[in-house]
């Protein structure tokens, strides 16, 4: 794929970049745990000032989908679906757990695996496992940290993600080395952005959110009336 616009406000920051030629062209990143809606849509401003495109000449856009913040993830599957919808471009969706594992190959050896994890409090992780060549070995789950062990493969381990020294030390009885990688502990658009350009977009369906925990807010389970005392 020559040209794609990537976004990234999954986790606990917000980055854009433009993929161009094999290479990233334009990027933003800044850490914010909360503040994405605000940020966002600047930050695609300043990577398209820089380097000079219009939407409509892209090839794709491209959104994590998430495990992450049930905010954070509205806003950047938002912003991009509509970016994709009206400039008439696919959109690819890649997961916040792939986008970290991914930079990770390049130190881990071949024998071993990649653990992607995130914090996910509440002693739970958002986890997946991939090959040292970054394919996925399981899938994004969320996992108490107690039962880590049951979830991860039975060889030498690399970990990275916001929840690496957490899994890392529940596997106290792992026979295998484990190791925390040196790679970005939140996704980086750069890296959404060199994943996506190298998968297929025949699909017309749009990527939505992944959530594998429901949202604490819930909604009242009977309307609210007003008492008879109030107007209606």
């Amino acid at each position: 794929m020559t040209s794609l616009l990537a976004i990234d406000t999954g986790q606990a920051a917000c980055s854009v970049a433009l993929w161009r030629d094999g290479a990233v062209a334009a990027h933003r990143l800044s850490p914010m745990p909360k503040g994405h809606a605000e940020a966002l849509v600047p930050m695609i401003e300043e990577v398209q000032a820089e380097a000079g495109f219009a939407f409509e000449d892209l090839d794709a856009f491209a959104v994590t989908v998430g495990p992450g913040t049930f905010t954070g993830l509205r806003v950047g599957l938002a912003t991009a679906r509509g970016l994709a919808v009206a400039a008439g471009k696919p959109l690819i969706g890649v997961t916040t757990l792939e986008a970290i594992a991914w930079p990770v190959r390049r130190e881990t050896k071949e024998d071993a695996a990649i653990v992607a994890t995130f914090d996910a409090r509440r002693n739970e992780a958002y986890l997946q496992c991939f090959a040292a060549s970054g394919a996925s070995i399981t899938e994004a789950a969320l996992v108490s940290l107690d039962e880590v062990a049951t979830h991860v493969p039975d060889r030498a381990l690399i970990c990275v993600g916001t929840g690496a020294a957490l899994v890392r030390d529940r596997l106290t009885s792992h026979v295998h080395t484990i190791a925390l990688a040196s790679a970005a502990a939140l996704p980086d658009a750069r890296v959404v952005a060199e994943i996506a350009a190298d998968r297929p977009t025949e699909t017309e369906e749009l990527p939505g959110p992944l959530y594998l925990r429901a949202p604490d807010a819930k909604l009242p389970k009977k309307p609210l009336t007003a008492s008879p005392s109030e107007p209606s």
